[in-house]
C-alpha cells in the first residue's frame, strides 16, 4: 500500500513538472480618439479679396478633409491631411454686395463673410456710336475710373471722365439702382446716357440721347 501511494505521488510530480505555463493573452491597444480644434470658425474678408489660413489641431494619427462648394472661395492647400495642419483659402474680388459662404473643415463649419466691392471699382473703357444730329464734339470713346461710393441703398455713384472738345477729364455723376446705371454729361448740350450692368459688373450696354442726337454705347472694365 505504501508503495502504491509512493508511485501515485511520484506520477503527480512528473505530470506537474511536464506542464508548460500558458502565455498571457495580448491586450489590443486602446483606439485613439480623434478630436479637432480649428484656429477660427469665422473669417471676415475685404471686398478686394485675398487669402487666409485656418489651423487644424488634432492627434498625429487623425485624418481630416476640407470641402467647399463656394463660387468665390477656393481651397489652395490639400483637400485632406492627417495630423495637425493648415488650410489655405483664396477669396476672389467682390464686385457686388456683401456675401457669405461656408466651408467644412474636419467636420466643422467655417463661415466666410466678404464685404461689398472695394471703393475703387476699377478702370473702364467704352465706345459711343453716334447717330445723325450729334455734335462733332461728342467723343466716340469714353474712359473712366469707377470711384464707387456707397450709401445705405448700396451702389451710389461713379465719377466718370469723358474727353470732350476743349475739356479734359470732365466730371460726370452717375447713379446706379440695382443693375441700372444712369448718368448725364454736358458736351455742347445735355446728353443722357443709360445702361445696364452685367451681373458680374464688368460690362454694360446702353443708349443715349440729347437734343437731336441719339445713339448707343457700351463699356468694359479693363
Amino acid at each position: 500500500m505504501r508503495r502504491l501511494w509512493l508511485m501515485v505521488w511520484l506520477t503527480s510530480i512528473a505530470v506537474a513538472c511536464s506542464r508548460t505555463p500558458s502565455s498571457p493573452t495580448p491586450t489590443a491597444p486602446p483606439t485613439a480618439t480623434c478630436s479637432y480644434a480649428l484656429g477660427t470658425t469665422a473669417l471676415s474678408m475685404a471686398g478686394v479679396g485675398g487669402s487666409a489660413t485656418i489651423g487644424v489641431t488634432t492627434n498625429a494619427s487623425c485624418a481630416w478633409t476640407v470641402a467647399s462648394s463656394s463660387s468665390f472661395v477656393s481651397v489652395t492647400s490639400a483637400g485632406s491631411a492627417t495630423g495637425p495642419g493648415t488650410v489655405r483659402i483664396t477669396v476672389a474680388e467682390n464686385l457686388g454686395d456683401a456675401r457669405s459662404t461656408t466651408l467644412t473643415i474636419a467636420g466643422q463649419t467655417v463661415t466666410v463673410n466678404q464685404a461689398a466691392g472695394d471703393p475703387v471699382f476699377g478702370n473702364w473703357a467704352g465706345t459711343i456710336t453716334k447717330g445723325a444730329g450729334c455734335a462733332a464734339s461728342l467723343p466716340s470713346s469714353v474712359q473712366w475710373t469707377g470711384l464707387l461710393r456707397r450709401n445705405a441703398g448700396g451702389f451710389h455713384e461713379f465719377v466718370i471722365n469723358i474727353p470732350a472738345a476743349g475739356v479734359v477729364n470732365q466730371t460726370v455723376n452717375v447713379t446706379i439702382t440695382g443693375n441700372t446705371l444712369q448718368f448725364a454729361v454736358v458736351v455742347d448740350a445735355l446728353y443722357t446716357f443709360t445702361g445696364n450692368l452685367a451681373s458680374d459688373r464688368r460690362s454694360l450696354t446702353g443708349s443715349f440721347s440729347g437734343g437731336t442726337c441719339s445713339g448707343t454705347w457700351n463699356g468694359t472694365r479693363v
